[in-house]
């Protein structure tokens, strides 16, 4: 039995980086082409703006880890997908794409424990 594929969605900077900053527990990995996060039990992420720069950081207690600082205005759009390498664990593969609109390229990628959820309908009550 085939499984078909996820569908790509795609997102602004702004929406993603505002569900990041409540889904930290969830990453797995992230990286850019300079550099590689990974998550660890004794670790927990850290997001914060400082001048016009997102900064994601790991630290193990109050010690810096690791850090990489993405350029948030130079991220055209954002794709969420199933990760090929790990989408049997229900893994999903972010990836901030930049560059000439012809050619883009992807500046960071996250590997997150699930995908995105979309948002509720907006006529429901609660």
């Amino acid at each position: 039995m085939d499984i078909l594929p996820q569908p790509v969605r795609t997102l602004k900077f702004d929406a993603f980086w505002r569900w990041l900053q409540e889904h930290t527990q969830c990453i797995l990995r992230c990286g850019s082409v300079d550099a590689m996060l990974y998550d660890h039990d004794d670790f927990h992420w850290l997001m914060m703006e400082e001048e016009r720069q997102h900064i994601v950081q790991v630290l193990k207690g109050k010690a810096l880890v690791g850090e990489m600082v993405m350029a948030g205005r130079e991220v055209t759009e954002v794709t969420v997908a199933q990760d090929p390498d790990s989408g049997a664990q229900g893994h999903f593969l972010v990836e901030l794409m930049g560059g000439p609109k012809e050619d883009p390229q992807v500046l960071y990628h996250f590997i997150m424990a699930h995908g995105i959820d979309p948002a509720p309908h907006k006529d429901l009550k609660h």
